[in-house]
Parts: structure tokens; C-alpha cells; sequence
């Protein structure tokens, strides 16, 4: 592991295997860190290709700057690491919720950039989306509890009592000392006329019950190159309730993008 410092803000990294081909794996949002892709699919991913995680600012071992969490600043920040570590070809994303959101944001902003993406239950901030993260996050006492213990109920079972009440008090500090969620409320939703700026293949996985499940339909309309896979009995905790098939079909999809039928 090693600190990189990007647009003035320190952040963890690791960098796993050897490759012709670099994949960029992107975690989810408050409750998440790099290391729900280090015990799921980097370490299999990094068998045949040179892979990079990372803590998005303020999350896990990065540094928690006061402010710069709208989704375009966290976009400037993949950009600036990439171009810090001399990454130059076209790189693989792989993104969870939010993740999902903003492999999607880089590759419309630079889609020389992406071969390929795979994408599992992604947030496609539509209207009003930056307002219901702004309100959820804005949640305290047994009310935010409840909707942490909904959300991100197969992840924290994963862990101990201890390391679940260190990831509860870092989120806790993510979101009341930071700008995150008025910054989340400031930022523009994704638009179709952006979404149509993505040219490479892409994946699509959503839980069979997931609340944005419906998001496939709409990358599968808007996308010039989709495949669409829904998880019987998922939830948007579905990298978590279906490890193994995602892990296979993502791993597939990487190996030849566009060549799952």
C-alpha cells in the first residue's frame, strides 16, 4: 500500500498483479473503502491484469479534507491519480453504487481513457438524487442508524463488532465535519446527453430488488454498447448477496469486454 497525493489530498492506494491491461476499482459511498474490492474481486482480477484500489477522499485511510465531495470533484480526483502514476492507456473501471456513478462521470468526460466498464448497482444520479443523498445523509440519532443498518446491512455483517463501530465513526465524521452532503446536493445529475458520451462496452449488474434496479433500463436505452445482468434475490447489496457470480461474470467481461451473451 502507499499514500498518493493528488489535487493537494493524500490518498491510500494499492496496487495489485502485473498486466498488460490496469483496472480501477471504485467503492461505494460513507460505509465503504477499498478493501470491499480487495476481498472480492481484485485479488482474482489481479491474476492477468495490473490492478489499482483506492479510498476516495475522505473514506478509509485517504486523507478527510472539509470540503470537495461533490461528484465532479471526485471525478478531477480518479483523473489526477491516474495521471500521477503514469497511467496513460485506457484503463477498466469497476464500480459499486456511487462507484458505479462516477466510472461513469470519467468515462463520458474522457473516453479515450476507457476500454471497458462493469458496473454493479450503480447510482445514475438522476433529478433530485443529490437532494435524497443530502437528506439521508443529513439523518441523526436512531434515524441515521436505521437507514445505515438498511443499507449496508450484508457489509457490516462481514465484520466484527469492532470494525464495524470504526467504519460507524468514520462515517460519522464524513459526514458531519465535511462538506459531503451539501456538496452531493450541489452536484448536477448524469444526463442522457452525457451517458451517450460512453463508447466502450459496458456491464451493468443490479439486484433483482434493489431500489435502482430501474437504472438498468435507462443504461440499456442510453448506452451505445449495455449488457444488462439482474441477480435473482439481490438487493443493492448484491457485490456482497452474489460474490461468486459477480465475481465470474465481471472477470469474464474484463478478460473480453463484450463477450458475455
Amino acid at each position: 500500500m502507499s499514500n498518493v497525493v493528488a489535487r493537494g489530498v493524500r490518498f491510500h492506494t494499492q496496487r495489485l498483479g502485473n498486466g498488460s491491461e490496469t483496472v480501477v476499482f471504485v467503492h461505494g459511498l460513507v460505509m465503504d473503502n477499498l478493501s470491499s474490492w480487495y476481498f472480492t474481486l481484485a485479488n482474482p482480477a489481479a491474476a492477468t491484469a495490473d490492478v489499482l484500489l483506492y479510498d476516495l477522499r475522505g473514506h478509509g485511510w485517504s486523507e478527510r479534507p472539509p470540503t470537495g465531495y461533490t461528484v465532479e470533484d471526485m471525478v478531477a480526483d480518479l483523473t489526477a491519480l491516474l495521471d500521477v502514476l503514469g497511467i496513460e492507456s485506457p484503463v477498466q473501471l469497476v464500480g459499486n453504487s456511487f462507484g458505479g456513478l462516477l466510472a461513469l462521470k470519467f468515462a463520458a468526460a474522457h473516453a479515450e481513457r476507457v476500454r471497458a466498464l462493469a458496473l454493479v448497482d450503480p447510482h445514475l444520479s438522476d433529478a433530485g438524487w443529490g437532494d435524497q443523498m443530502g437528506e439521508t445523509l443529513a439523518l441523526h440519532g436512531a434515524a441515521r442508524d436505521r437507514r445505515i443498518a438498511e443499507s449496508f446491512q450484508a457489509w457490516l455483517g462481514r465484520h466484527s463488532l469492532r470494525k464495524r463501530n470504526r467504519l460507524a465513526e468514520a462515517a460519522e465524521a464524513l459526514v458531519y465535519r465535511t462538506s459531503l452532503a451539501e456538496d452531493l446536493r450541489r452536484s448536477p445529475p448524469l444526463t442522457d446527453a452525457e451517458l451517450g458520451r460512453v463508447r466502450c462496452p459496458v456491464l451493468a449488474m443490479f439486484g433483482e430488488h434493489s431500489d435502482v434496479r430501474s437504472n438498468g433500463a435507462r443504461l440499456q436505452r442510453t448506452l451505445p454498447s449495455c449488457r444488462l445482468r439482474i441477480f435473482e434475490g439481490c438487493t443493492h447489496s448484491v457485490l456482497w448477496e452474489a460474490t461468486e457470480t459477480v465475481k465470474r461474470e465481471t472477470l469474464q467481461w474484463l478478460a473480453r469486454p463484450g463477450s458475455l451473451e
